[in-house]
């Protein structure tokens, strides 16, 4: 019985993906997955409270590996090599970013521009806020470690660069670039956003 309704729940998740793909978020029933997924409307809510739940889980895999990557991307274990060994910051930093828009590509999509009318739809925004903090987080951390760093950077200015960060993602998920162009991107994003904030926290290279 319990294989049988996870069956069931697996085969609602994928037709509301499919649906949440082509029409978004606002534009999907909770009748026409049902009717697509052969599954009573009733019984659809003996698995999801409601459309939103459907959404969250969806995305889940995703909320999960951006808030990782934005944490692991500003912690105290990255901070010697980003002060001290730059290229291999920046090889891992590169490696990272590719895995993660490759593989999330779809879910990236429905979060950025098809979420509109779910409680993730302001998620980006948030985003942004939670990038802000950790990069806050990362220049104090680099400053009580290296005294001689300069942390006297603005908030307004974190803010703008955690944004270019979230857009710079969001084009790539909108945009279907080969594998060659994608990793020729995130290089030259990555090299250009590490020399600037070096140059901005005034650590010799």
């Amino acid at each position: 019985m319990q294989v049988q309704k996870n069956s069931v729940r697996r085969k609602i998740l994928e037709i509301a993906r499919k649906e949440f793909i082509v029409n978004g978020f606002k534009g999907t029933s909770m009748r026409t997955i049902a009717k697509k997924g052969e599954v009573n409307l009733s019984n659809i809510y003996n698995y999801f409270r409601n459309k939103d739940e459907i959404f969250r889980e969806i995305v889940a895999d995703v909320l999960t590996a951006l808030g990782n990557m934005i944490e692991r991307s500003n912690n105290f274990d990255d901070l010697d090599l980003f002060i001290n060994d730059t290229e291999k910051y920046v090889r891992e930093q590169i490696k990272m970013f590719i895995k993660l828009v490759d593989k999330f590509k779809e879910e990236f999509r429905l979060l950025f521009f098809k979420s509109a009318g779910s409680k993730l739809e302001d998620y980006r925004e948030k985003c942004i806020e939670i990038h802000t903090q950790t990069e806050k987080r990362f220049i104090e951390l680099a400053k009580q470690k290296y005294p001689s760093i300069n942390n006297n950077v603005s908030e307004f200015f974190i803010h703008t660069m955690s944004s270019w960060f979230i857009s710079s993602v969001a084009e790539l998920v909108m945009h279907d670039l080969s594998g060659a162009e994608l990793e020729r991107f995130v290089s030259e994003y990555m090299n250009y956003s590490v020399a600037g904030w070096k140059k901005v926290m005034e650590i010799p290279e």
